[in-house]
């Protein structure tokens, strides 16, 4: 099956992540493969097999680009006059997180105490268990738009706590 129609998906895949590296789209070949693998017992008797690795590709691109948007979210970018002045004010505790000789787990740890009860939970369902808006919604009985507003106080409470943290 691979050779029948690995070509077809890997262009299939090239083309819908729209000039991304090339490794991202072997990923998406790969993982459609490795589906293929997991779901043999059912492919075998399926009427329309190119119709199944067509979706799943697609599936594993939409898989791929929600995990470079969580990625891309968690980025920082300095501008050149941020990065002097953090550098000059605090060379130290950089030198420490860069060279990977602070202690991250327990700078996590700290940071996290600091949060009541329902923000931990609420931490743990978002960015732990990856919980979408729509389930957050739903499990906590507020309307999405409610939902987004919490992410973004939680984010900046444990933004403000680790820098409080590290910085004094």
């Amino acid at each position: 099956m691979f050779n029948a129609y690995s070509q077809r998906i890997y262009h299939y895949c090239k083309k819908l992540m729209r000039g991304r590296s090339i490794t991202l789209v072997e990923e998406c070949v790969q993982n459609t493969f490795l589906q293929v693998q997991a779901n043999l017992s059912k492919l075998r008797n399926h009427p329309n097999i190119a119709g199944w690795l067509y979706v799943t590709s697609r599936n594993q691109v939409n898989a791929m680009y929600r995990k470079l948007y969580r990625e891309q979210k968690h980025e920082v970018t300095l501008s050149d006059e941020q990065t002097k002045r953090l550098t000059a004010n605090h060379q130290d505790e950089i030198c420490e997180v860069l060279m990977g000789t602070a202690d991250i787990d327990n700078l996590a740890h700290h940071v996290l105490q600091q949060l009541n009860l329902k923000e931990s939970e609420f931490y743990v369902d978002y960015f732990k268990r990856h919980l979408s808006v729509r389930a957050l919604s739903q499990k906590y009985n507020v309307s999405e738009s409610a939902v987004t507003t919490r992410i973004y106080r939680l984010r900046k409470k444990i933004r403000n706590a680790a820098r409080h943290t590290l910085f004094g």
